[in-house]
């Protein structure tokens, strides 16, 4: 095994060098060979299983594998213990390693990441301390790993079961909401961002089809609320025709199938993409190409990628708040899920009723929807400027 203190390897080489114990091989926690589930010897190869299962969630799938290494080099490399030999204290430790990964040299690498991939030399498995929210999706991720070993009867038992998340949870809840209300753009700021896009150069076939795509980017992701990996994995045959009437067919988180109303900007929106990449006006229900394509290649573009043209019109964006620090700052922090945010709070502003916007965002409660809908806050905090020290006699 290599030293704790040396720089740490690539993950598809541990199960190589590493001797049984630490493996997983010969895991306390282990459940009976013959009745495990997985064609799995050791802790990475049912990690590997565990993982297949969201392939088609590409999104997930990375964020449960950076994690989920993360956690398994953490429990060698640290602990000195097999994944399935962890115990309840070993996961708090974990937690609160998290916090503040030490030693820094080993464990936290540039910010950048830029030409470095897992087990490069200069490669760490972290930049630093994690937000909170950042140690939550760690937590939810290292407890869907756990569980999902002991449903296939690869371990016993899970430890995280044992520690009581809630206590996270409430100081996650204030965070967000917190964060939310930052991340949502001014009209000011929104429309800047639109006046950006119209004056993006187009000179060259190249930068005329950047600027095409993103203007439908920007408009199906706003108008629709879409996440943007529902973007990046949807086709044109998801637009249908029902009753006169255009909608979007998707499929969101848990899979669940949804429709969305298309009105009437969205589909002249549609019309003009459409139009510059010439096919017919209207979506066909045979039509299976992805929305976002690469002009290169002609295949579907990632998530990331999208996200990554929206950060740029961001900047950009920025450079017109030049003397006003706040909104400049606020727009490097742009991502594409912040337009999901101003989708919901300009429909209310619309005047779109609570119900629709719920439906539309497909949220689970009205609490969710609330956290965007604010429009009761303003005359609320309108209504508060009547209240004073000194009350005049009326």
């Amino acid at each position: 095994m290599p030293d704790s203190q040396s720089i740490l390897p690539s993950l598809r080489d541990w199960p190589t060098v590493l001797d049984p114990t630490l493996s997983g091989e010969q895991g306390t926690n282990r459940e009976g060979v013959a009745t495990c589930q997985l064609q799995a010897r050791n802790d990475y190869e049912a990690m590997q299983c565990w993982l297949r299962e969201y392939q088609h969630k590409e999104t997930t799938y990375r964020t449960y594998q950076k994690e989920a290494e993360r956690f398994l080099l953490w429990s060698i490399g640290e602990r000195g213990k097999a994944l399935s030999s962890l115990h309840r204290d070993d996961v708090e430790a974990y937690l609160q390693f998290l916090d503040d990964p030490q030693p820094q040299a080993k464990w936290c690498g540039m910010k950048t990441g830029r030409g470095c991939r897992r087990g490069d030399t200069n490669w760490r498995p972290f930049t630093g301390p994690l937000s909170h929210s950042a140690k939550m999706t760690a937590i939810s991720a290292i407890d869907s790993l756990f569980n999902y070993l002991v449903d296939a009867r690869y371990l016993s038992f899970n430890p995280m079961s044992l520690i009581r998340k809630k206590r996270f949870a409430v100081k996650n809840k204030i965070a967000n909401e917190l964060a939310l209300h930052e991340r949502i753009l001014t009209l000011e700021e929104w429309h800047a961002m639109l006046d950006t896009m119209d004056h993006y150069p187009e000179a060259t076939r190249s930068e005329k089809n950047e600027k095409e795509r993103l203007k439908f980017i920007v408009a199906i992701l706003y108008l629709l609320g879409l996440r943007v990996n529902e973007l990046a994995t949807h086709c044109w045959n998801a637009f249908r025709k029902v009753e006169d009437h255009w909608w979007f067919y998707v499929v969101g988180k848990g899979d669940k199938l949804a429709r969305i109303p298309v009105n009437d900007e969205l589909l002249r929106a549609v019309i003009q993409y459409r139009a510059y990449l010439n096919k017919p006006p209207y979506p066909q229900t045979e039509e299976t190409t992805p929305l976002i394509i690469s002009f290169i290649t002609g295949e579907a573009i990632t998530p990331r990628q999208i996200n990554k043209v929206l950060k740029r019109l961001a900047i950009e964006t920025a450079k017109i708040f030049v003397t006003d620090h706040e909104k400049a700052n606020k727009l490097k922090k742009f991502s594409a899920h912040w337009l999901r945010h101003l989708s919901a709070t300009m429909q209310d502003k619309a005047g779109i009723a609570f119900k629709h916007i719920r439906a539309n965002h497909r949220h689970e409660n009205d609490e969710t929807t609330r956290r965007y809908v604010h429009a009761i806050d303003h005359d609320r905090h309108h209504d508060m400027q009547r209240l004073s020290l000194r009350t005049s006699t009326p």
